[in-house]
């Protein structure tokens, strides 16, 4: 295949699909995708944060492999490790990023919310991962704090200190806010707009990759203002919650629902504690989101018009998200520190014209992506045992996987369908969280069953699990030990005894 588009959104909820039931509003061109293209309907992210997640993307590698575990400190994608830009590049495709990158953390103790830095370091470092053609708009805050291409654009429009005050200087608007200009102006029609213009300037005979990275749905949720009366919020499911799941402390989330809380939902809540947002905040942020994906939504479609009109039926689609979002269940948003479904699941098709349509059940993740582009385009890739990922027809062929690990700096699940078993460190205290649910009797996670002997077994196998890829790839150590840390232990709670995480290992006391 000589045209890959791969199109791809930050922090999109299955939930947002029309056609895969969500009735608030109408997604055409996604629909198009998910119905006339092969949809994999249990496909899970090797990471629930950005930045690791896309690195897996981009290279096929697990982020304790790659060494990109984390949004923030020492996770920058090495430019040694050969990627879908440099390999497709050597394979003659003309390459192209239009959007959010991602692959290097924000220094965001330097950010100012009246200020935007320079950024030429980050577009460099971009460029030398191969990316041809660069047009850069790197998130939705990092286009407020840094300059990026959207954000110089912005500025000669005489609109850029507007936008940034609109996000940062209004008290409670980092979240939820309202875009101050019309839809041309959007971070996200922007980006379509870009990749468009990228396509149309393309021979027709040139083999090209074009990697549309839209930075919406991710917050602030700030659909341009036409797009409101798109969503019928009467139609809305509503949140999913149950009255009494954060009565057990032995979740997670339970500080961050009562307060103080330290992830990005509870932040901007009164006291830091999730159970003040009122039902009004959660049905305001719900009809925002649900209006930023029809707007990309448009886009996606105008760029497959544009596709249709240059290639014909010559082009692959690939469309999927980094990783979901909470959307208010469970009283959350956002994604930091989440392992649930809804933000472990992912939206992800495989389109061809021409194809018939089906849908895949088998167990997929997101680092068969990279093998499956490679695939696509022909191209030769040096063997490196250290990716797990195969293409997605070949994983599916083999009945798919029979587990995912998916991982960042400080959490990791790893599911066993219908088991789930997490493991999560809070930040304030090194302690480790452990949950682990029954997603067959309980498909929302709404009960922590680690101490239902019932469940030991499983439990027990899948804890063994961890240690095994701990002795083969090192996973536990990258997960949970900070590096520079010194030997700060991390307290592991198993209810029954104790156990710490600390330089040596993990010891256990029952």
């Amino acid at each position: 295949m000589d045209h890959i588009l791969y199109i791809m959104t930050d922090e999109q909820s299955l939930e947002t699909i029309s056609a895969l039931g969500a009735a608030t509003h109408s997604t055409p061109a996604i629909d198009h995708l998910v119905r006339n293209g092969t949809f994999y309907s249990r496909a899970y992210t090797a990471s629930p944060v950005c930045l690791p997640s896309r690195c897996v993307m981009m290279t096929g590698m697990m982020p304790h492999i790659s060494g990109s575990m984390s949004n923030t400190t020492g996770a920058s994608l090495s430019l040694e490790h050969p990627n879908l830009f440099t390999i497709l590049g050597n394979a003659g495709f003309r390459t192209s990023l239009h959007g959010k990158c991602h692959f290097i953390p924000v220094p965001y103790p330097a950010t100012r919310s009246d200020q935007t830095l320079e950024y030429e370091h980050f577009i460099t470092y971009y460029k030398a991962l191969g990316i041809e053609h660069l047009d850069l708009q790197d998130g939705k805050n990092n286009s407020l704090w840094y300059y990026d291409d959207y954000s110089k654009e912005m500025e000669k429009k005489g609109r850029l200190k507007a936008y940034r005050d609109e996000i940062h200087m209004s008290p409670g608007k980092h979240a939820l806010s309202d875009f101050p200009f019309g839809e041309d102006d959007h971070p996200d029609a922007w980006v379509g707009r870009k990749a468009c213009e990228r396509i149309d300037s393309l021979a027709r005979d040139e083999k090209a990759f074009v990697w549309v990275s839209f930075s919406g749905p991710h917050y602030p949720v700030d659909p341009p203002a036409e797009y409101m009366p798109l969503v019928d919020m009467a139609k809305d499911r509503g949140r999913v919650f149950s009255s009494d799941e954060w009565d057990d402390e032995s979740k997670y989330h339970y500080n961050g629902f009562h307060g103080p809380g330290t992830t990005e939902g509870s932040g901007h809540a009164d006291d830091h504690a999730q159970k003040n947002y009122s039902e009004d905040y959660w049905r305001a942020w719900r009809h925002r989101y649900f209006a930023n994906i029809v707007l990309i939504d448009r886009w996606i479609g105008r760029i497959l018009e544009s596709a249709k009109r240059k290639w014909g039926d010559d082009f692959a689609v690939i469309f999927t998200s980094d990783h979901g979002e909470m959307m208010g269940n469970h009283s959350l948003w956002g994604k930091n520190g989440s392992l649930f479904e809804d933000v472990l699941r992912v939206p992800l098709v495989v389109y061809q014209p021409g194809q018939e349509g089906r849908v895949e059940d088998a167990l997929v993740c997101s680092d068969d992506i990279f093998p499956t582009i490679i695939k696509l385009a022909g191209a030769d890739c040096p063997y490196d045992p250290r990716r797990r990922g195969l293409p997605l027809d070949e994983d599916v062929a083999r009945g798919g996987r029979k587990e995912i690990v998916s991982l960042c700096d400080g959490r990791l699940a790893i599911v066993r369908p219908p088991y789930k078993l997490e493991w999560n460190r809070y930040e304030r205290t090194g302690r480790i969280y452990k949950e682990f649910y029954d997603l067959s009797k309980d498909p929302h996670e709404f009960v922590n069953s680690y101490m239902d002997e019932d469940y030991r077994g499983i439990i027990d196998e899948m804890e063994v699990r961890l240690e095994q890829l701990e002795k083969e790839e090192g996973l536990l150590s990258s997960v949970f030990y900070v590096k520079g840390g010194g030997a700060m232990p991390f307290y592991v709670d198993f209810g029954e005894g104790a156990g710490y995480w600390n330089n040596h290992g993990l010891d256990v006391a029952r």
